[in-house]
């Protein structure tokens, strides 16, 4: 069996990480099986990121099955994985989701930060116990502080307490806390498959152009990519769907 279930079904990418003895640790081959999924979406319009289990979403890269044997230098670009996996979770045109049930910790907590959207169970909570074992959770905190501020960031990593669900929503740290964590995640996903690729690949990219630059060249560059979705299929289809108060066929063009 493999550590990372990977299916394409409803338009929806779903990427299992399916190690609930080893508490869902990240390894090689659940970051390279991420990175190829990523990479070759096939006619996904979503991607969902979920794990085995209640207790443990994930507890953070499991190093030593990510490299035996191996030399500083292959423990390094080991490490790197983790770093591909988020820039190519940024980098992809389809909305990323996490299911995020039980505990999330260290790398865990990075893993979650890369995907866009983040909904959470009642019982879920995140940590960074990196201090605790004379470490630093330096690759989550490249992310952490894109998220929460300055203060909460550093309490949470000098600390290593466990975040609540809810208080992590309160941080700015995950998008939603849920009851039904299952059925809340299969509404979203269908939800965001549904909607026009095109409008969907284009907003998501100028998005993150949008905080990666200063604010007068953002809006000129929100003013560019308005002007080019505009002359797309779909931009005429879903204006002429709602003239027509008809639903709207998206074509991807």
């Amino acid at each position: 069996m493999s550590d990372l279930a990977v299916s394409n079904k409803g338009r929806v990418l779903r990427l299992h990480i399916d190690r609930e003895p080893k508490r869902n640790a990240l390894n090689g081959e659940v970051l390279r099986g991420m990175l190829d999924a990523l990479r070759s979406p096939g006619d996904a319009r979503v991607v969902l990121v979920s794990s085995a289990g209640e207790k443990v979403f994930c507890s953070g890269a499991d190093l030593v099955a990510m490299a035996p044997n191996a030399t500083g230098l292959e423990v390094h670009e080991g490490r790197g994985l983790l770093r591909e996996v988020v820039l190519e979770m940024r980098a992809c045109p389809l909305p990323v989701v996490a299911s995020v049930q039980g505990l999330c910790l260290a790398g865990g907590v990075g893993l979650v930060m890369g995907c866009d959207i983040v909904l959470a169970a009642e019982s879920a909570a995140f940590g960074l116990p990196e201090v605790d074992l004379g470490l630093w959770p330096f690759m989550v905190s490249a992310l952490l502080g894109r998220h929460v501020s300055p203060k909460r960031a550093l309490e949470m990593m000098l600390s290593a307490r466990r975040v609540p669900a809810r208080e992590a929503l309160e941080m700015g740290l995950i998008s939603r806390v849920v009851d039904d964590l299952p059925a809340e995640t299969d509404a979203l996903v269908a939800a965001l498959a549904a909607k026009p690729p095109v409008a969907v690949r284009l907003g998501k990219k100028a998005f993150f152009a949008a905080m990666d630059s200063s604010l007068e060249a953002g809006l000129e560059a929100m003013q560019a990519q308005l002007s080019l979705l505009n002359t797309t299929q779909d931009a005429a289809e879903g204006v002429g769907a709602f003239l027509e108060k008809r639903k709207p066929e998206w074509k991807g063009r």
